[in-house]
């Protein structure tokens, strides 16, 4: 945990070289990010672009180190680096638990832990490490008082239980679900999304509050939440599920519009028969 010891403002500056060096030297998923710019940002000529992008992988450089300092956050040891309003502490506070939907935007690993400081019950599903070690080693840093990880595999019981226990569920839900998720537009191009979220709030009738931890310009974070309208949805629950992903998508789209080097533009987002020809790596 070398990062822990050193001053925040330090800590980063090395994440944002980390980031170019990537950028320039390994430039992992580059040509994947490349042609989901093009996508989303047609209009933005190659050199806006590769500054989105290259601002990308400083940003990812940053979060990187500070989920690296996430121990020394949750003791409380460090200046505090994440705001939340009041209204979105009380609205989360109000409720006996729920759904946290959320992307890969900002920072979302910072979203259980800093709920955890605010006594907020929260429970993470995440995918389940290759290496059994990294694993252990990833959820010990997530991990804290009010916070749990659950394996992507437990099955629906599980998470349905948590949430009637008065937990918030956190599901990110911006990754191609193929087949097995709903078609909703982003960007103005199909994508599959994962219907887990749509689907428990049907079984549980309890909210779906959107969140985006974002990382402002004096590098502290802002972590908001607000309720997903799920007015006027359709009784069938096939046709439910398929309107609130839309909805949700409608709203990741518009915060990409307004942070989109937060991003994480690394993903096959769209059809996989786009990226034909790009390597993964």
């Amino acid at each position: 945990m070398f990062f822990q010891f050193l001053p925040r403002k330090f800590a980063l500056a090395m994440g944002r070289f980390l980031g170019i060096f990537i950028y320039y030297i390994y430039p992992l998923r580059k040509s994947t990010a490349l042609k989901n710019l093009e996508i989303a940002f047609p209009k933005y000529d190659r050199e806006k672009k590769m500054t989105i992008l290259k601002s990308c992988y400083q940003h990812y450089g940053m979060v990187l180190v500070d989920f690296f300092r996430l121990p020394k956050v949750k003791r409380k040891k460090d200046k505090i680096v994440v705001n939340v309003p009041s209204q979105s502490v009380d609205l989360m506070k109000g409720k006996s638990g729920g759904i946290i939907l959320t992307g890969h935007m900002g920072n979302w690993e910072y979203i259980g832990p800093i709920l955890s400081i605010h006594n907020i019950k929260s429970a993470g599903v995440a995918l389940i490490q290759k290496n059994s070690q990294s694993d252990r080693f990833f959820n010990e840093l997530r991990i804290s008082d009010n916070m749990k990880v659950i394996p992507i595999n437990s099955g629906s019981e599980i998470m349905i239980q948590h949430i009637k226990d008065g937990y918030y569920l956190g599901l990110i839900s911006d990754q191609n679900a193929g087949k097995r998720g709903s078609e909703a537009l982003f960007f103005n191009q199909p994508v599959s999304v994962p219907k887990g979220a749509a689907a428990f709030h049907l079984k549980t009738n309890t909210p779906i509050l959107l969140g985006f931890c974002i990382l402002c310009k004096d590098l502290r974070y802002e972590l908001s939440f607000h309720e997903l309208d799920l007015e006027g949805l359709p009784k069938n629950s096939d046709e439910a599920i398929v309107e609130i992903n839309q909805r949700f998508t409608k709203v990741l789209e518009d915060t990409v519009r307004e942070y989109p080097e937060q991003y994480f533009w690394f993903h096959r987002k769209w059809n996989r028969k786009i990226y034909k020809g790009i390597s993964r790596y």
